[in-house]
């Protein structure tokens, strides 16, 4: 074989040999390569065609394609950039709504031969240079490349490359859009598709000398489905949604960042030392704006450079001015930080040249939509590196502003930290106001200066403080010449109820209009300027103080079985906000008796009265939340161990306090008492009908149904396992309301106290849910032995119970039921 192979090159090589010089030109010339293709295209000659946009990252745009191209000169591989996404435009049933943050990151590009590597850079893990540790940095982490695109030309030097960039553009590489799923259930309804990039476009391109902007018109295709039931889109199988995506330099200033302490509640870029023998060796820096003293001696400086806000010209003209006030209240906590006018407003021109997405410009903008996910929203974009925050939009929603709102939201509400609801809670409190008659100017005033507090809160760096309800006493929140001072809560950041005054009480301020002194507490850690650490430590020692109580979006009880602390509610008022739910309560009960007589005079729909009804409905539901919460309570104190303080970080709530609220939910959710029906109200209570949109809904009121709908949101809190299980733990450190008494009380309220031995229709309802719900717990194996066994004693409690002879005959029938189902669920159990 060897032999073989050698004969046969002998012989190649002989019949090469045997070529003329004219035939070896020949077979060059029919290979294809001259000597003009050989020669290099440099980018002048590639680009000579095209658009050329000047900025950060000069970009070309044949004008025929649209194809995008990047010119990446050799200092910026060696760089890290700031990267932001923000959707510009889009449809609330894809999540994905005009202002809404999509995504930030920090990327670098790297030169690989003839290829340009795009890289998401990893900032969470922190390295001391000084720790020999820090050598292996890196290791058993991983960047993520998102895109590698070919050189297609370069400038004679090499030190300028031309990728083209439009295929990354009309892709999910960047920030993945899908799927999408419905934010109330996942698991149905209209199914998404994919984008299709061949509809897809890059509709701008904005360059700056800092920052270089794409605007991407997305197409999500999707298959016909007869799931989909919106208004806001032409045709679902073809969704339009628009990104405006920027490219950032990284700042080169001297900016001071901040570590972040879980007893402040900042927006902060999450970073954990790996070098560090710490138990909790985390450098978490808070986000917050570049701010420095222009007299750094002055203990009250004004700023180098304030943090601007412009009112966008789409702001109608009669709330320009309750939105500036409550942009500039802000500058009453900055001065506790040594800043004076570290804010400022100004009103952007009808003729201004630039555009509201443009992130060097700081916007509170306003939109309309048919089916908001939000009424105010703060994105703000920040430096992943520093915790420094490069700019901020603020979306406001005009629907949050009127009387519409979504029925169907009423009993279905959803949330999520990344969203803000405090505009929907607004509302909700303006049309109670009306309802019951309050006709006060200063409602609209305080709520858009309130609403604006709060949402420039979050631009500054803030997240929610759910404990910032808790500031005064039952009495002094009425007090006008103390709420006007302080605040009507500690924190603008709070989801408080409207602040009405219950019967018999004068009113007094309804909201905030300024920061509370949690808000000044917290702008005073994060702005001051040069704080030593001992300095930071002596402001974070007052954090023992009860205006200063904090707990955000992941501790609140706003759900069923979420959170433990029952001072972290939304929609609750005062220290006492038992009381305060129970004075709400009688003020609903007291104004929907003369309501018919009160919208008769002026009513242009029925619907007004459909509206009045159901805000009152949901005005008791949420006050019965927040009486149920205490149930199972555990106060939670967050503060570091060397400051010294008499409270524990877990303390039962007391448990007069939990009896308390099981005999007022007796009252107010289980008892004959609870509910008053205006049968006259209920009348009247009617749809207003658009052509076919009845079909498949039942338009009647339906009251036992809403009724038993709101007392299972209260019985979903106290039977949760989650409750149940803490009521026994907590009785190892200070409760002494036992699990048996908690379930053995809801019992008696539910099946005891019925009048002439007759049991109302509702009660009815009600007892029959409940036993229903107790044989689901014995069903279940995620509860624990306590628990089934106080269920399991309720059960046979209930049978000695319904034995009790009845003269009327839905109640005997009634009775009979709930033994059957006893009987024959405790069989099926043994």
């Amino acid at each position: 074989m060897k032999n073989h192979f050698i004969k046969l090159f002998i012989l190649i090589f002989v019949f090469t040999l045997g070529l003329s010089a004219e035939e070896i030109t020949e077979i060059t010339e029919d290979s294809g390569v001259t000597d003009e293709e050989e020669k290099e295209i440099y980018i002048e000659e590639f680009v000579e065609d095209y658009e050329e946009i000047k900025g950060f990252f000069v970009t070309y745009r044949d004008p025929e394609s649209n194809q995008i191209f990047l010119k990446i000169n050799k200092d910026q591989l060696k760089n890290e950039f700031i990267y932001f996404a923000h959707v510009t435009n889009g449809i609330a049933s894809t999540g994905k709504v005009k202002g809404s943050y999509a995504d930030e990151g920090v990327f670098k590009i790297e030169k690989d031969f003839n290829n340009l590597r795009f890289s998401r850079v990893l900032t969470t893990f922190y390295y001391d240079e000084n720790n020999p540790l820090s050598r292996s940095k890196g290791t058993n982490l991983s960047n993520s490349t998102f895109q590698v695109s070919e050189i297609l030309a370069q400038n004679e030097e090499d030190t300028e490359f031309l990728i083209e960039i439009t295929p990354l553009l009309l892709s999910e590489k960047l920030t993945p859009l899908l799927p999408v799923y419905s934010s109330d259930d996942p698991h149905s309804g209209f199914s998404w598709g994919q984008i299709n990039s061949s509809k897809s476009r890059v509709k701008n391109v904005f360059n700056y000398e800092t920052n270089t902007d794409f605007e991407v018109e997305y197409v999500i295709e999707s298959s016909l489905s007869s799931d989909y039931n919106s208004e806001d889109v032409a045709d679902p199988r073809n969704v339009n949604i628009q990104l405006r995506y920027s490219f950032i330099e990284m700042p080169k200033n001297n900016f001071e960042p901040r570590i972040a302490n879980q007893s402040i509640g900042y927006f902060s870029e999450r970073i954990t030392d790996l070098t560090s023998k710490d138990i909790t060796p985390y450098k978490d820096l808070i986000g917050k704006w570049n701010l420095r003293k222009k007299n750094p001696d002055k203990e009250l400086s004004e700023p180098v450079k304030p943090i601007t806000f412009w009112i966008e010209n789409t702001t109608p003209f009669e709330l320009r001015d309750y939105i500036k006030q409550g942009v500039l209240a802000w500058n009453i906590a900055f001065e506790a930080a040594g800043f004076k006018d570290a804010i400022e407003v100004k009103i952007q021109p009808d003729n201004a040249e630039w555009d509201a997405g443009d992130i060097r410009y700081n916007v509170l903008r306003w939109t309309t939509s048919p089916d908001p996910m939000f009424g105010g929203y703060g994105p703000s974009m920040t430096n992943p590196r520093t915790g420094e925050i490069l700019g901020a939009d603020i979306m406001l929603e005009w629907v949050y502003l009127t009387n519409r709102i979504n029925y169907d939201a009423v009993f279905n509400e959803h949330s999520e930290h990344k969203n803000c609801d405090s505009s929907s809670y607004i509302q909700d409190g303006m049309i109670l106001a009306e309802a019951i008659e309050v006709n006060d100017p200063k409602i609209i005033e305080q709520a858009i200066i309130r609403l604006t507090l709060h949402e420039v809160g979050h631009t500054l760096g803030l997240n929610h403080n759910f404990k910032g309800s808790y500031l005064h006493d039952i009495e002094s929140v009425h007090k006008p010449e103390i709420t006007s001072k302080v605040g009507v809560t500690a924190s603008v950041m709070e989801y408080p109820a409207i602040n009405l005054a219950p019967l018999g009480t004068k009113q007094g301020d309804y909201y905030d209009t300024i920061p509370g002194p949690y808000d000044i507490w917290a702008i005073k850690y994060g702005y001051t300027p040069d704080l030593t650490e001992s300095e930071l430590k002596e402001i974070i020692s007052e954090q023992h103080k009860p205006e200063y109580m904090f707990a955000n979006d992941s501790e609140d009880m706003r759900y069923p079985g979420r959170g433990i602390d029952p001072r972290a509610m939304i929609y609750d008022l005062t220290n006492d906000p038992i009381t305060y739910a129970v004075q709400r309560i009688e003020l609903v009960n007291h104004s929907q008796e003369n309501i018919v007589s009160k919208l008769s005079k002026n009513a242009d729909s029925f619907e007004e009265f459909r509206l009045a009804h159901r805000i009152f409905i949901r005005e008791y539901s949420r006050s019965l939340e927040v009486i149920s919460r205490h149930i199972g309570g555990v106060y939670v104190e967050r503060y570091d161990p060397q400051n010294v303080s008499t409270k524990k970080p877990y303390m039962p709530a007391p448990s007069d306090e939990q009896r308390r609220a099981m005999d007022l939910l007796n009252k107010y959710a289980f008892s004959n008492e609870a509910f008053p029906i205006n049968s006259e109200l209920l009348q009247l209570v009617q749809v207003e009908r658009r052509m076919f949109d009845l079909y498949g809904e039942h338009e009647d009121p339906q009251m036992h149904k809403l009724i038993l709908s709101i007392q299972d949101r209260v019985l979903d809190h106290i039977l949760s396992p989650w409750t149940l299980y803490r009521i026994s733990d907590t009785q190892l450190y200070g409760n002494d309301y036992s699990v048996n008494e908690v379930i053995n009380d809801l019992t008696q309220a539910i099946f005891t106290g019925d009048q002439n031995n007759e049991v109302s229709s509702v009660r009815r309802n009600l007892q029959t849910a409940y036993v229903r719900r107790l044989f689901g717990i014995l069903a279940q194996d995620y509860y624990d032995e306590l628990s089934v066994a106080a269920v399991y004693t309720s059960l046979r409690d209930i049978q000695k119970i319904v034995r009790k002879s009845s003269n009327d005959t839905a109640t005997k029938s009634h009775r009979k039921l709930i033994s059957w189902i006893i009987e024959s669920g405790l069989d099926r159990a043994q």
